[in-house]
């Protein structure tokens, strides 16, 4: 099969766009699942409402993207904090009854979409326009800018983690929670703070989704089993892993359709699942309990 260079790069391209933001939801993800210890399975209805948020900001109020999207993360991480406080804090001693709430909330909020926004799809106005030249080859602008909007979130969350007080302790939490109440650290103001920015960076990728492709009631799904994949393939609560798995499954997407069809790129995460759950049950970067 002889394919043009152009169709490969722009797999490659697309594999990279697609990747960062599924990087986005599994970094929100794991931060969660690392304070609160709990699968937050409505992670991707999260995602959907943060893009149409930005779709009504735009379209309704005539806003800016930029400040649409800045304030559809500020918006979902306000209600982060609102389903922490009500819902997962009552539950957080019983975790079998979280799992069903937050399959409970799944649902709840992909019918509500259904019956707010309807079925069919719409779109949120392009992150850029034309493509530009790249040794010779042509790059579309708009997943360039994906890529570096998704790069500069996961390098700021890097950055609050490693060097500031408050996620050197989201941090001391994830690592061991005892300690870090021995240390005066809250868990409940901890896990806030994990629902609020898992919230606005899931906010932030279903933005850049409906950007690139459309918006739908079920737009969700997909990003959630790749962040739940990326967990599992990087290892729960590294950041490394987080961004070197996002990369091959987006690459995967981007190019495997392209080169073997559809079907191979379906199976290929699921295998490489069901390969590191036999010899590396932690992940890549993960670490054994």
């Amino acid at each position: 099969m002889d394919l043009p260079v152009q169709i490969i790069w722009q797999g490659i391209i697309n594999g990279l766009a697609l990747g960062w933001i599924y990087v986005l939801m599994a970094l929100g993800l794991t931060l969660i699942f690392g304070i609160m210890h709990i699968m937050q399975f409505a992670h991707g209805e999260i995602y959907m409402i943060g893009a149409y948020v930005v779709y009504y900001l735009t379209a309704s109020f005539k806003l800016p993207l930029v400040m649409a999207t800045a304030l559809s993360m500020v918006i979902m991480a306000g209600g982060g904090l609102i389903l922490e406080r009500f819902l997962f804090r009552p539950l957080k001693d019983d975790r079998l009854s979280a799992v069903v709430a937050t399959t409970g909330l799944t649902l709840i909020l992909q019918s509500g979409a259904v019956a707010v926004f309807g079925l069919y799809e719409r779109s949120i106005p392009m992150l850029a326009r034309g493509p530009f030249k790249l040794m010779g080859l042509s790059v579309p602008k708009d997943r360039l800018v994906a890529v570096v909007v998704a790069v500069i979130l996961s390098l700021c969350l890097y950055i609050f983690l490693k060097s500031t007080k408050y996620g050197q302790a989201m941090v001391a939490s994830a690592q061991n929670a005892e300690g870090a109440i021995l240390q005066g650290i809250s868990p409940d103001k901890m896990a806030a703070m994990a629902m609020a920015i898992g919230c606005a960076l899931a906010a932030a990728g279903g933005t850049l989704a409906g950007s690139l492709f459309a918006l739908s009631p079920f737009m969700g799904l997909p990003p959630l089993v790749k962040g739940m994949t990326i967990i599992v393939i990087g290892g729960m609560g590294s950041l490394p892993g987080a961004f070197m798995a996002g990369m091959i499954l987006g690459l995967i997407d981007g190019l495997v359709p392209i080169l073997f069809g559809h079907a191979w790129a379906a199976l290929g995460p699921l295998l490489m699942v069901i390969l590191i759950l036999t010899i590396k049950p932690q992940g890549f970067f993960g670490h054994a309990e």
